[in-house]
C-alpha cells in the first residue's frame, strides 16, 4: 500500500494545498510551545528588546502575506490566559490580539501604499451597531467611580471591535470560512487535549496549572469560560459534521493493488472524515464534562438539540414548494410526517454512544461526581468533610450550611486532600447542602438590577460592579454572571441596546432565511453554522459575563459577514 499516496489523495479530497499543510502545521507548533513556554515562565517576554525583535518578524511576515498572520490569529484565539508583552508595560497582550494587530497594522500599510490586493467588504448599519457599542463604554467611563480603570477596559473593549472588523474583512463567504478552519479546529485539538492533561496531572498529585484544583481551564482564565469555548467549538464540529452528511459525492481511496480490493470497496473518504468528527465531539465531551461547568452543559444541551432539529428538517428546502408564501411554507414546517426522522435518529444513536463514551472515559479523569454535580443545577451541592471516626455516623445527609457540621467537629476538605486524611485514619464522608452558588448568583444579579435601575443610561462603566460585588475568593473582581447585565453595566444603555440589535439581527436573519428555503448548499451549512454557534455563545453567558473573548467577535464579524454576502 502506498502511504504516501494515500495521504496525498486525502488531503487532496480536503482541498488543502501543500502550503497550507505547512501552515497548519506551524499553527500548531505555536499554539503547543506558546503554552509550554507560558508554563514555564518564558512567557511574557521578559524584556522589551525580546519582544520588539518578535514583533518585527511576525511584521515582515505580515507585510508579505498578511493572510498567514491572519491564519494565525485565528488559530490563537483560544490562548486566552497567555501574555507577549512584557510586565512592565503594565498590560496584556494575548497572541491573538498580537497577530490580528499586526495584520491589521499590514493592511493599513499596504493599504496607503495601495498595494492591497483585494477589495474591502460594504460596510453597513451592523457594522456601526458595533461601533456604538465601543462608544457607549467610553460614555459610561466619564461618570465611573473608578475613571481610569473604566477608560482602560474601555480602550480593550475598542481593541475587540477592531478584531471583530479584521474578521469582517478577511471572512467575506463560505470559502473564506471554510480555508480558515482547520487553523481553529487544530489549534482547538491542542486545547482541548491540553485540557484533559490538566486533570490528569491534578489526579496525579503534580502542578495541573489549573486555576482551580480538579477543574481544568486550559487557556483560559476560568473552567466556566473554557466550557463556553468547548460548547463553541461543538457547535462548529456539528456544522461540519451536518456538511458531511449533506456532501452527496463520495471520493473514493483509489489503491491499484489487488490485495486491497475489499478495503477499496468499503473504505472511502466520506466515511474517514465522519468518523474523524465524531472522535473529535467525544475528545469536546469528555473535556466539557471534566470541566463541570453547568453553564456549559446546558448550552450543549440547547446546541445539540437544535443541531438535531436541523438534520430533522434537513429536506424542508425541497418537500416545500416555491410558490408557497412564507406563512404556508412555515406551518409546512411543522407537519410531522415530512420530518426526517431516519436521519434524525440515526444521528442521535450516533451521538449517544458518543456521549456513553465520553461519560466512561472521563469518569476516572475528575475526582468530581458527574451525576452529583448535574443534580446541583437543581440547588443541592455535594461536599466532602473529614470527620474523627466516632462522630462520622452522627453527621446528618443533608445540612444547611457548614456551621452544622463543626457541631461535630469536623470540617470540609478539598478533593485532593481526601488521600491524606484516610493515610491519617481520620474519617471522610459527603453531605449534601443548599448550593451557596445559586444563592451568590441570586444576589449577583439582584445587586446589578439595581446598579442598572440607578444608572439606567450609562451604567457604571467597565469593571464598575466589582467595586460593588467585591472579589471572589482568588481576590479577582466579581462580574454581573450575565452578559447582559455586564453590557448595561460597562457600556451602558447604548452599548446594550447595539450588541442586543447585532445578536437579534444574526438569529432573525438565520430564521427568515430558512423560512424563504435559503438552507440549500453551502447557504444552508453556512446558516447551520451561525444558529449553532449564536447559541454556544448566548446560552452560557446568561450564567457568565465572557463578552471579551476573542472566539466571541471573531464570530461577529464572520456572521455579520457571511449574512452580508446572502443577501447580495
Amino acid at each position: 500500500m502506498n502511504i504516501i499516496g494515500f495521504v496525498e489523495d486525502y488531503f487532496k479530497s480536503l482541498q488543502i494545498s501543500a502550503t497550507k499543510i505547512y501552515l497548519i502545521a506551524a499553527n500548531i507548533i505555536l499554539v503547543i510551545f506558546a503554552i509550554w513556554f507560558s508554563n514555564v515562565g518564558l512567557l511574557p517576554f521578559k524584556n522589551v528588546g525580546d519582544f520588539a525583535f518578535f514583533a518585527l518578524l511576525a511584521l515582515i511576515l505580515a507585510l508579505y502575506r498578511p493572510g498567514w498572520t491572519f491564519a494565525f490569529f485565528i488559530g490563537t484565539l483560544a490562548l486566552e490566559n497567555i501574555n507577549l508583552i512584557p510586565d512592565s508595560f503594565g498590560i496584556s497582550l494575548r497572541p491573538y490580539q498580537f497577530f490580528g494587530f499586526i495584520t491589521i497594522l499590514s493592511l493599513l500599510i499596504r493599504f496607503f501604499s495601495r498595494r492591497l490586493n483585494f477589495s474591502f467588504p460594504k460596510f453597513g448599519w451592523q457594522d456601526i451597531l458595533v461601533l456604538l457599542f465601543a462608544l457607549g463604554g467610553f460614555l459610561s467611563a466619564i461618570g465611573a467611580l473608578d475613571k481610569g480603570m473604566s477608560f482602560k477596559q474601555s480602550i480593550v473593549a475598542l481593541s475587540f471591535v477592531a478584531l471583530y472588523f479584521l474578521a469582517r474583512i478577511y471572512i467575506q463567504s463560505f470559502g473564506d470560512l471554510k480555508r480558515v478552519a482547520p487553523f481553529f479546529l487544530s489549534s482547538g485539538i491542542i486545547v482541548l487535549i491540553y485540557g484533559i492533561w490538566q486533570n490528569i496531572r491534578f489526579l496525579d498529585g503534580n502542578n495541573p496549572f489549573e486555576v482551580m484544583p480538579g477543574r481544568p481551564n486550559a487557556t483560559f482564565t476560568e473552567p466556566d469560560w473554557f466550557g463556553i469555548y468547548l460548547v463553541f467549538v461543538l457547535s462548529v464540529l456539528y456544522a461540519i459534521l451536518y456538511f458531511f452528511n449533506k456532501e452527496k459525492s463520495k471520493v473514493v481511496l483509489s489503491i491499484h493493488n489487488s490485495q486491497f480490493t475489499i478495503f477499496n470497496q468499503f473504505f472511502n473518504f466520506q466515511i474517514l472524515k465522519k468518523i474523524i468528527a465524531y472522535v473529535l465531539i467525544l475528545v469536546v465531551y469528555v473535556a466539557l464534562i471534566i470541566t463541570v461547568s453547568r453553564s456549559a452543559w446546558i448550552g450543549a444541551i440547547f446546541v445539540t438539540l437544535v443541531y438535531l432539529k436541523f438534520v430533522l428538517l434537513e429536506g424542508y428546502g425541497e418537500f416545500n414548494g416555491k410558490s408557497e408564501s412564507k406563512w404556508q411554507r412555515y406551518i409546512s414546517t411543522l407537519k410531522v410526517n415530512r420530518w426526517q426522522w431516519k436521519k434524525a435518529g440515526i444521528q442521535l444513536f450516533f451521538l449517544a454512544v458518543v456521549l456513553g463514551a465520553s461519560l466512561l472515559i472521563s469518569a476516572p479523569l475528575t475526582r468530581f461526581e458527574i451525576a452529583d454535580r448535574a443534580v446541583s443545577t437543581g440547588g443541592l451541592q455535594k461536599i466532602t468533610i473529614a470527620c474523627p471516626k466516632e462522630d462520622m455516623s452522627k453527621v446528618p445527609v443533608r445540612i444547611q450550611n457548614l456551621s452544622d457540621v463543626r457541631e461535630y467537629g469536623c470540617w470540609q476538605i478539598n478533593l485532593e486532600e481526601i488521600d491524606k486524611y484516610r493515610n491519617s485514619g481520620i474519617s471522610v464522608g459527603e453531605v449534601y447542602r443548599p448550593d451557596p452558588n445559586v444563592n451568590i448568583r441570586a444576589e449577583i444579579y439582584k445587586k446589578s438590577w439595581e446598579q442598572i435601575k440607578s444608572n439606567p443610561v450609562f451604567g457604571l462603566g467597565w469593571g464598575g460592579i466589582s467595586s460593588i460585588l467585591g472579589n471572589d475568593e482568588r481576590g479577582a473582581g466579581l462580574n454581573a454572571s450575565n452578559i447582559f447585565l455586564e453590557i448595561w453595566l460597562g457600556s451602558g444603555l447604548l452599548g446594550f441596546l447595539s450588541l442586543v440589535m447585532l445578536l437579534v439581527y444574526i438569529m432573525l436573519s438565520v430564521i427568515l432565511a430558512f423560512l424563504k428555503n435559503s438552507f440549500a448548499g453551502e447557504k444552508g451549512i453556512t446558516l447551520v453554522f451561525l444558529a449553532l454557534a449564536w447559541i454556544a455563545i448566548v446560552i452560557p453567558n446568561l450564567f457568565n459575563s465572557g463578552i471579551f473573548l476573542g472566539f466571541v467577535w471573531a464570530y461577529l464579524g464572520v456572521s455579520v459577514s457571511l449574512l452580508a454576502k446572502k443577501q447580495e
